[in-house]
């Protein structure tokens, strides 16, 4: 079965720094900026830039980069050396239901729903198997919630 990484997502001290180092290292493109709002994902709309979202009073607290079908996540935090937030493989939907139905020992799960299984790992990683095909998109977008900038 073939297996690819989906997405890396980090633990940030500064978003928009980090956004324009790996916007130029990288060579990706922002994919979108999202809010945490009462424990909600909150998607800022396209071609919203950081300066309408600190002018309407908003902080951005997530980011999503591309290049390809590659993505790296970033969210607001205090990264320790050498820490992930959580990181995704695809997988083909039969493999995601196996581990469901038959998880290792030590495998807590956080999330699950169709096409996806997300997970803590006995040494304290985070996992997300999902569907190869699977697109990478906003809490936001998939809630239809939008943030007024």
């Amino acid at each position: 079965m073939a297996v690819t990484c989906k997405y890396i997502a980090l633990y940030v001290s500064d978003l928009r720094s980090a956004e324009d180092f790996y916007r130029r290292a990288l060579g990706a493109e922002l994919l979108f900026r999202e809010s945490e709002v009462d424990g909600q994902w909150w998607t800022l709309p396209a071609g919203s830039s950081w300066d309408d979202a600190s002018a309407a009073d908003v902080e951005i607290d997530m980011l999503a980069l591309h290049r390809g079908d590659f993505v790296l996540a970033l969210f607001r935090g205090s990264p320790k050396p050498g820490t992930v937030h959580e990181v995704s493989i695809g997988v083909d939907r039969a493999e995601i239901e196996s581990v469901r139905d038959r998880p290792p020992d030590g495998l807590e799960v956080i999330e699950q729903g169709d096409g996806f299984l997300r997970f803590e790992d006995p040494f304290g990683f985070r996992w997300v198997l999902q569907r190869s095909d699977a697109e990478f998109r906003s809490s936001g977008q998939i809630a239809g919630r939008w943030l007024d900038v």
